[in-house]
């Protein structure tokens, strides 16, 4: 069986090796230069990978773009988004080979297209031509490369199969000189389970890497201790140059002790799948601007068919709770397409479920004199523990007292004797340290108290998997504590924080069916329900994601239609609402309304709609809005209707939002031609800029430019503002008439009508 797999990989691994060199011989990159890449295959974007590379051209759009194979234009599509103007090849190969962001296609593409748009009037086209009606020649002229759609100038360029698999192009015999390795920054960990959390209170952490002296080597100095579910995050890149611009890994490999692990590659991708980036990535860590942090497990709903744990774990170490007690040791492999690899190496430990040691017996021998008994579980000689040590906290700080001792007994076994006033007060945890000076927090065995204080003060955050609960304590002993959750009047379950510190208890909730709605928190210092709460909190927290439709309403007015589709899997959302004074004066058409957290992992957008409660004739001219807080604006949400004082849009996060007027209209600037004017240019370029406060341009239907009635092409870049015409035939002598109407999202109108003059041209001399 194993010499039939392998030599099966062995043939696939030959047939893509010629299928390489066949493309190689008869394939050049689009642009005649040295190829330079801002952009690789598979990188993090907001709502998708990056399905091909990015090609710099120095800037500037203008460049010349060149057939890389023999074939023929099957498709031209135009836009003001994504990839604004876009030319698709069928190449005789039967590869699809496509070039996005152009600036102005050749000529035998450019007249079918202009005479579309204007038999239609639309600048958006999507024409299919027929096949080998517009033949092309490996190494022809059929575009100029520019800055349309979304991004600065440069040239989007794309290698799909024949059934419209985007392939990652320097695997399909376009060849690049990179001789850099890939680099590690980061490694996290994300605790996987329902209740654990890391000894700072999160559920996820990351390390600084340490570079070795040899090339292409890191390592994590730290050897971590678990004993819950964890899976692996990797900040890492890639650059074809030392000083180049980052780029996805090609080829990430998770080794354990040696055997693979779990590994992900770039080869291909699927626009069915597109939304999986979300989770290939960690998508909190891009929001925040960290976009090259990978995660190394399957996660829920990830569908990317490039990763793929080794075993039924997901990646996930300690998922099946059959792995070995002891010491581990990690390799990550980073590679590229081009054989330059990195690999970062750590140890860890991995430990039984629970304690280490569990406390037998207490024995006072006087006041002030206490005795403790411990018996280690079954297989703690893995951890080969150098020593235990009594560790006593103060307030936030844990730290060895100077009357404490450990003495070994037999079997592993324990004795700890504490001497000191107060003890039963006292605050007691052993500390373990193992290979490497490698910590273990373990058993907390004395100071909790029945019953604590009432100096306490509440603390919660909404988490990408759960929710925190946090208690601050100001008291000077400890207790054991609850957290209660109601939701009107009714209990819903009871939760048991874990003891940080004096000042600080914490537990994790996992989104759970009957936490579906929760509007009280009420907290005890006291596990023992015969004493009542010292502290209550109203929330409006709501666990969605479990059922097929919700309608989830936030005060009277704004509700969220939303439900299992719209996640991957159940989540918390906070809701809130703000009612404002003088909101007309701000702007504003309804009250503030706030979903928290602002940033989450949504499988697609979901619909908010909000009721408009005001008589007013220009409730038409507002729409939902987003607030930005990092740049104070307001942004206008996607698919903005409004329909009988009902406003509704869709939003893929939370964050504060509210209905915004918007009365201004647009504002056109700078318009290259003057009324009155005379000149001599029978093909005048009609250029200006679109300035607009809030709503924006929505489609090509919403700029109309007119030259003596006639229909003209705007080309309008939604980033810059500008927009571009010129009359498709030179102009006769004599007086023209201009008109310009520029319609917002909002329905505020900007129109500007002019007159100018072309000029007589001069009669040629005979002599």
């Amino acid at each position: 069986m194993m010499t039939l797999s392998t030599k099966g990989f062995c043939l696939l691994v030959g047939m893509v090796v010629a299928t390489a060199s066949v493309c190689s011989a008869n394939t050049n990159w689009p642009l005649k230069q040295d190829i330079d890449l801002s952009s690789g295959f598979g990188d993090y974007r907001p709502d998708h990978f990056h399905f091909g590379v990015d090609l710099r051209t120095g800037g500037i759009p203008g460049k010349s773009l060149f057939s890389p194979v023999d074939g023929y234009v099957m498709r031209v599509r135009t836009e003001y988004f994504g990839y604004g103007k876009a030319l698709y090849i069928k190449g005789d190969d039967g590869y699809i080979y496509v070039f996005g962001h152009l600036a102005n296609f050749a000529a035998n593409v450019d007249g079918p297209l202009k005479a579309a748009q204007v038999a239609s009037r639309r600048y958006y086209q999507d024409i299919e031509f027929p096949q080998d009606s517009i033949r092309v020649s490996r190494g022809e002229f059929i575009a100029y490369s520019g800055q349309s759609g979304v991004g600065a100038p440069h040239l989007q360029f794309e290698v799909r199969t024949p059934d419209n698999i985007p392939v990652n192009p320097v695997l399909h015999g376009f060849d690049l000189s990179d001789k850099t390795r890939p680099v590690f920054s980061r490694v996290g960990f994300q605790m996987t389970d329902d209740r654990s959390l890391f000894d700072d209170g999160t559920r996820k952490m990351f390390f600084e890497v340490t570079p070795d002296k040899k090339a292409g080597r890191y390592t994590l100095d730290t050897v971590l201790y678990f004993h819950r579910p964890f899976g692996i995050l990797m900040d890492c890149f890639d650059r074809m140059r030392a000083d180049g611009m980052k780029q996805a890994v090609y080829k990430l490999s998770v080794y354990i002790d040696d055997r693979l692990f779990y590994e992900v590659i770039f080869d291909s991708l699927d626009f069915a799948t597109t939304e999986a980036v979300k989770l290939e990535y960690d998508y909190l860590e891009a929001v925040e601007g960290r976009d090259w942090v990978r995660s190394l497990f399957e996660k829920t709903g990830n569908t990317y068919q490039g990763s793929r744990a080794v075993s039924s774990n997901r990646g996930v170490f300690g998922l099946k709770g059959t792995e070995r007690t002891g010491l581990h040791r990690a390799k990550i492999v980073a590679e590229d397409c081009f054989g330059n690899r990195s690999q970062l190496t750590f140890e860890f430990l991995w430990g039984p479920p629970g304690n280490v040691f569990t406390l037998d017996s207490t024995v006072s021998i006087a006041a002030d004199n206490t005795q403790f008994y411990f018996s280690p579980v079954a297989g703690y000689e893995d951890l080969k523990i150098d020593s235990v040590k009594v560790f006593l906290n103060r307030q936030q700080l844990w730290g060895p007292p100077p009357t404490a001792r450990v003495l070994p007994l037999e079997d592993g076994k324990l004795q700890c004797e504490v001497i000191g006033f107060k003890i039963r007060t006292a605050v007691l945890r052993l500390f373990l340290f193992a290979h490497q000076g490698c910590l273990i927090r373990d058993n907390l065995f004395n100071g909790l108290l029945v019953k604590g204080t009432g100096k306490i003060s509440l603390e919660y955050e909404i988490i990408e998997d759960g929710l925190l609960v946090t208690i601050n304590s100001r008291g000077t002993k400890s207790s054991k504590s609850r957290v209660e959750l109601y939701y009107r009047d009714s209990l819903l379950g009871i939760e048991y924080p874990r003891y940080f510190n004096m000042n600080k208890y914490i537990c994790f909730i996992p989104p759970r069916k009957k936490y579906a709605r929760i509007d009280r928190f009420e907290i005890s210092m006291s596990e023992d329900t015969a004493y009542a709460a010292v502290l209550s909190d109203s929330v409006h927290i709501v666990a969605v994601g479990f059922e097929e439709r919700e309608d989830i309403a936030i005060g009277k007015f704004l509700t969220l239609h939303l439900g299992k589709d719209n996640f991957y899997k159940p989540r918390y959302l906070e809701l809130k609402e703000t009612s404002l004074m003088n909101r007309s004066r701000l702007g504003l058409n309804s009250a503030y309304y706030r979903i928290f957290p602002e940033a989450f992992v949504c499988r697609k957008d979901f619909d908010v709609t909000l009721k408009i409660t005001s008589v007013n004739l220009l409730n038409h001219r507002s729409g939902l809005c987003w607030l930005d807080e990092e740049e104070n604006c307001w942004v206008w949400l996607d698919d903005n209707q409004f329909e009988d004082n009902v406003l509704t849009a869709k939003s893929t996060g939370g964050g504060i939002f509210a209905a915004v007027f918007d009365h201004n209209p647009p504002r056109l600037k700078y318009l290259s031609v003057a009324d009155g004017r005379t000149y001599g240019n029978r093909k005048l370029a009609i250029n200006f800029v679109i300035e607009d406060t809030l709503s924006g341009i929505g489609d090509d239907e919403d700029i109309v430019i007119k030259l003596d009635g006639k229909w003209l092409i705007p080309e309008y870049d939604p980033e810059t503002g500008q927009c571009r015409s010129k009359p498709l035939e030179p102009l006769s002598p004599g007086k023209h008439h201009l008109g310009i109407r520029v319609t917002d999202r909002a329905g505020n109108l900007a129109e500007q009508y002019l007159n100018f003059f072309i000029k007589q041209p001069r009669k040629r001399s005979n002599r």
